[in-house]
Order: C-alpha cells, then sequence, then structure tokens
C-alpha cells in the first residue's frame, strides 16, 4: 500500500502510523463518544430521505461495483443534503484525489482513489473507488489518516467518515498534544435491514460537534 501525502512518508500500515506520524490509536474510553452518545434523532422526513437513497443504492449496486462518481451522486451528496451540510454554515471545499494503492493476499496490485470532500475546516468527507474491485474500508485508514493528519491546519480535532459505497467508518483525529485518533464500528449499507440512519445520525452529531 503506497500514498504520497504531500509530506513525503509513505504510509503502509498502522505500525507506520505510529513510528512515522507519532499517531496512536487511544487507548481512552472516552476519547470519541460523537459516533455512539446522545446522537440526534431522525425526523419523518430524514427517514423517508434515507429510504429513497436505500432504494436507489440497491438499484445501481445490483448491476456492478459502483465506482466513486456513482457513490458521490446516489449516496454521498444526498447524504450531506439530508444531513444539511450543503447550506450554511457548511461549505464543501473543492475536491482533491489522492492515489491509493493496496496489495492484497494474492500480490495484486488494486489502485483506487481518495476523493477528499471538506465539509467546513474540521468534517471531512473522504470515498474511495476502486476500477477494479472494490477496496474494503479499513483497508484504507492508515493513508487516510496520514492525510487528515498533515492537511489538519492545526485543527485540534478533526472528525471523518470514509466509505466506499457499502459501509462507513467514522474517524476522530486529535492533535492537541499528543496526536490520537479513535474508529467508530463498521455500519453496513448492503443488508435490507440497513444503517444508514445511524450514519445520518452520527453525521448529524459530528456537524454540532465540529
Amino acid at each position: 500500500m503506497v500514498i504520497t501525502i504531500g509530506v513525503r512518508e509513505t504510509i503502509k500500515n498502522f505500525n507506520e502510523l505510529q513510528t512515522k506520524l507519532n499517531l496512536t490509536q487511544t487507548e481512552k474510553d472516552n476519547f470519541f463518544p460523537e459516533w455512539n452518545e446522545e446522537l440526534p434523532e431522525i425526523t419523518e422526513g430524514e427517514q423517508v430521505a434515507i429510504t429513497r437513497i436505500k432504494q436507489r443504492y440497491d438499484y445501481h449496486r445490483s448491476s456492478s461495483l459502483l465506482l466513486e462518481g456513482t457513490i458521490n451522486l446516489i449516496v454521498v451528496y444526498p447524504l450531506l443534503e439530508v444531513a444539511g451540510f450543503l447550506d450554511p454554515p457548511f461549505r464543501i471545499k473543492s475536491p482533491e484525489s489522492v492515489e491509493l494503492i493496496i496489495e492484497d493476499r494474492d500480490q495484486t496490485i488494486i489502485r483506487g482513489l481518495i476523493d477528499v470532500l471538506v465539509v467546513k475546516d474540521s468534517l471531512w468527507v473522504l470515498v474511495i473507488e476502486s476500477k477494479r474491485t472494490s477496496i474494503p474500508v479499513a483497508s484504507a485508514l492508515p493513508q487516510i489518516l496520514a492525510y487528515m493528519m498533515a492537511n489538519s491546519e492545526s485543527q485540534q480535532s478533526i472528525y471523518g467518515m470514509v466509505t466506499n459505497g457499502d459501509s462507513f467508518i467514522f474517524i476522530k483525529l486529535n492533535q492537541d498534544g499528543k496526536s490520537e485518533y479513535d474508529l467508530s464500528r463498521e455500519f453496513s449499507l448492503l443488508p435490507r435491514k440497513h444503517e444508514l440512519s445511524m450514519v445520518l445520525r452520527i453525521l448529524k452529531n459530528l456537524g454540532t460537534n465540529s
């Protein structure tokens, strides 16, 4: 796995996050309560919108893996709109793509892109694209954390949502003194009883805290 992040480090795994960037996963139980405590409820209108997103996703996902453009069009942007992130005071900065290269167990090179959207300065949305196969969200986390850390612009706490269209993981990065991060569990859009409502609730909560 190789990614160029602008600080000239090559981050291949979580160990290299610690050795090269001095970034470690926290041991504090209360470090990232924003993803699972006191989450706002969703309205009836928001639930209708989520159902529509799921229906569109199922329709397009049934015939093929979804590329980044389609993921953005039918999942990410509609979700950001429902969460209220397309309106003031939020502002989405122009995305930039970062190449992601992963070597799987069969020593096959899988190339993908991280499409970075910044909502305000402390809330990031990162979309993983692969032209050959679906890249698991968890496998890209070291590179994404390195990229967020390199481009944090001195923000103390930064939140991120990472998705490949099929699943979602939330991130909190804190550089107030010691550089630490923590992750949410993975949420899936694939099953009939999907978890998109939880994703929306967490997004709304992060929007309040960012």
